[in-house]
C-alpha cells in the first residue's frame, strides 16, 4: 500500500518519515507535501492508495483537497490529521468522505498503523466488492438478486438520475415497485456488535445472512417491496401502495410492516430493532429523496432509545428546531464534580439527559457536541483520574459519537464520572502527604516567586483541586497564607534592624513594599514601623 504525507508542518512530516516502520507494516511512504495544491499534483503523479491530510494548511486547505478528490472520482483513501479544536472541521471532512481521522496529540506509532490497517482493510474490501460486481456482470442471469441489490443501493444514493434508466431496471431486474405513494423504510439493528458477540469471528457474518432470509420470508406476504442491506446494521425496505388511496390506510398497513417484522426477528433471533419512515413520494425518481428522510428521521431514534419508531415530518425539513441550551444544568453538574458532590453530578446528570430525551428540543450534532464537551470537562476538572494506565479503558470521543441512543451516551459519561470518584477517593488518602509536602516547599522557599500553578506541579495535583483542598485541610486559602507566612518571617529581619522596610519585604518574597504593608497590616493590624515601634517601646503607661 503507498502512503502520501500532507502537511504544512515539517515536524509533523519529518516524524512520519523517521519514527515508524513502514516496510514493516507492509507500507511505503512513497511522497510528502506542503499544501492542498501540492498535495493534489502528487496524488496525480504517484497514485497513493492511503493519504494523511491536514485540514489547515496554506494555499488550500484539506476540505478543499477532499473536494477535488471527489469531483475527480480519485479512489485514494484520506485520513484527517487534525488538533483537538478542529473538532466541526473533522465532522466536515468526514462528510465529504474521508476514511478516518487522526488527533495530532495523539500522533503515535501504534495508533498511526491501527488506522492505517483499518483504512486497508475498507480498500481491500472495496476492491473486493468491485470484482464482485464484475463478477456478477458476467453472471447475471443467475445473480439477478445481488444485481437487483446493488442497483438499489446506487438508487437511493442518487447515482441512478433519469426515468428511463428506472424502467429499464425495474423491467429488466424485476423490481416490483410502483408509482405513487412510495416510501423507504431504513431498518437499525439494536445494539448491532453485541449480538455480533453471540458468534465467534469466523461466524459474525451469519447475522446479517440469517437477518436477511427471515426477512425474505415475511416480505413474501408484501407487494411492492424491495428490500436490501445498505450497511452492517442497516437494511433499506423500499415500498410502495399504488392501490391505496387513503393516508389512513397507508398508516396502517407501514405499521403492519413494522411490527411483522419486530415480532418476527425478536421470535427467532432474539434481537431488537427500530425503523425511521420517510414521507410518501409521487414518483419512483424520488427515491433518493425518500432514503434521504428516512436517514434524517433515524436522528430521532437516538433519542428514544431501543426498539423505537420515527416517522419523517416537516419538523425535520422546514420549520425552525427550537434550540434550547442546557448551560445551567451543565454548569450544575460541573459545579458538583469540582465540589466532589458524587451522588449529586450524577443526578445532575442523569437529569440533563432525561431532559433531552423528553423534549427532544436539540439536534442529535448537539447532543452530541454536547456530551463531548462534557467528556473533555470532566478531563479538565480531574486530569489526574487520566494519567494511570487503567484510564484507557475510560469512554473515548469516537464511542460517544458512535453510540446508538442518548441513554448509552448517559451511561458511558456516567462509567467515566464512577470511575473518576473513585480514582479521586483513593487519591484522596494521600491528599494529608501531599498538603504536608505543599507546607514543607512553603516554608523552605517562601522567599521565591510562589504561585497556586507552581505549588500544584510540585505535588502533582490540579490547580484548582490542589487549591480547594489546602483551605479543606488548613483553613488557609493558599495565597493568603503564603502571604501571612512572609509576614512573620519579616518578624525576624525587622527585629534586628539592620535592613530597611523594602530590603525586609524583598527579602521575604514581596514583590513590593506596598503589597507588604497591606500583608502585614492584614496580620498584626498596623504596619510594620508602628507595630515594632509598639513591640520596643511595650504597652502605653
Amino acid at each position: 500500500m503507498k502512503v502520501l504525507i500532507v502537511d504544512d508542518e515539517n515536524f509533523v512530516r519529518m516524524n512520519f518519515k523517521s519514527f515508524m516502520d513502514w516496510e514493516g507494516h507492509g507500507y511505503r511512504l512513497v511522497g510528502e507535501a506542503r499544501n492542498g495544491q501540492e498535495a493534489i499534483d502528487k496524488i496525480v503523479e504517484l497514485r497513493p492508495d492511503i493519504v494523511f491530510l491536514d485540514i489547515r494548511m496554506p494555499i488550500m486547505d484539506g476540505l478543499e483537497v477532499l473536494r477535488h478528490l471527489n469531483a475527480k472520482s480519485d479512489p485514494c483513501k484520506v485520513i484527517i490529521l487534525s488538533s483537538h479544536n478542529e473538532f466541526d472541521y473533522v465532522r466536515q471532512a468526514m462528510l465529504l468522505g474521508a476514511a478516518d481521522y487522526i488527533h495530532k496529540p495523539s500522533l503515535y506509532p501504534e495508533l498511526v498503523f491501527e488506522t492505517l490497517n483499518r483504512v486497508r482493510s475498507l480498500i481491500e474490501e472495496e476492491r473486493k466488492q468491485s470484482d464482485q460486481i464484475e463478477h456478477l456482470l458476467r453472471n447475471e442471469e443467475r445473480s439477478k438478486p445481488e444485481l437487483k441489490a446493488l442497483f438499489c443501493k446506487g438508487w437511493i444514493e442518487g447515482a441512478v438520475r433519469h426515468g428511463w434508466e428506472i424502467e429499464q431496471k425495474t423491467t429488466q431486474l424485476g423490481i416490483r415497485l410502483k408509482q405513487p405513494n412510495v416510501c423507504c423504510f431504513l431498518l437499525f439493528i439494536d445494539n448491532f456488535e453485541t449480538v455480533q458477540q453471540r458468534y465467534s469471528k469466523p461466524l459474525d457474518h451469519l447475522v446479517r445472512f440469517s437477518i436477511h432470509n427471515i426477512l425474505s420470508e415475511i416480505f413474501l406476504k408484501f407487494e411492492e417491496l424491495e428490500f436490501f442491506q445498505v450497511s452492517g446494521n442497516q437494511f433499506a425496505i423500499l415500498k410502495s401502495y399504488s392501490g391505496v388511496r387513503s393516508l389512513n390506510d397507508v398508516y396502517e398497513q407501514q405499521w403492519h410492516l413494522i411490527r411483522s417484522v419486530t415480532t418476527a426477528l425478536k421470535q427467532f433471533m432474539n434481537i431488537s430493532v427500530s425503523f425511521s419512515v420517510s414521507a410518501l413520494h409521487s414518483q419512483l425518481i424520488k427515491v433518493p429523496a425518500a432514503y434521504e428522510e428516512a436517514l434524517r428521521a433515524s436522528d430521532e431514534l437516538f433519542f428514544q432509545g431501543e426498539a423505537g419508531v420515527a416517522f419523517y415530518e416537516n419538523k425535520f425539513g422546514n420549520s425552525t428546531v427550537h434550540e434550547r441550551i442546557y448551560d445551567e444544568q451543565v454548569k450544575q453538574f460541573r459545579a458538583h464534580v469540582e465540589a466532589a458532590r458524587w451522588e449529586a453530578a450524577e443526578a445532575s446528570l442523569h437529569t440533563l439527559y432525561v431532559t433531552i430525551m423528553r423534549n427532544r428540543d436539540i439536534s442529535k450534532k448537539e447532543a452530541h457536541d454536547l456530551s463531548v464537551s462534557l467528556h473533555y470537562s470532566l478531563m479538565e476538572m480531574c486530569p489526574e483520574a487520566y494519567r494511570s494506565s487503567e484510564s484507557r479503558g475510560l469512554p473515548s470521543v469516537e464511542e460517544i459519537l458512535g453510540a446508538e441512543n442518548l441513554g448509552q451516551v448517559m451511561q458511558l459519561l456516567i462509567s467515566e464520572l464512577t470511575y473518576i470518584r473513585g480514582k479521586r477517593q483513593e487519591m484522596d488518602i494521600s491528599t494529608n502527604v501531599k498538603i504536608q509536602k505543599v507546607l514543607a516547599y512553603i516554608h523552605s522557599y517562601y522567599d521565591q516567586d510562589l504561585t497556586l500553578e507552581k505549588l500544584a506541579q510540585h505535588v502533582g495535583l490540579n490547580s484548582s483541586y490542589l487549591s480547594r483542598l489546602f483551605k479543606e485541610q488548613t483553613s488557609y486559602m493558599l495565597i493568603p497564607y503564603i502571604n501571612q507566612y512572609r509576614v512573620k518571617k519579616s518578624l525576624e529581619y525587622l527585629s534586628a534592624g539592620k535592613l530597611k522596610t523594602y530590603e525586609v519585604a524583598e527579602k521575604v518574597g514581596f514583590k513590593s513594599v506596598d503589597n507588604y504593608y497591606v500583608a502585614f497590616k492584614k496580620v498584626y493590624g498596623q504596619p510594620p514601623n508602628e507595630y515594632l515601634k509598639t513591640r520596643l517601646e511595650g504597652p502605653a503607661r
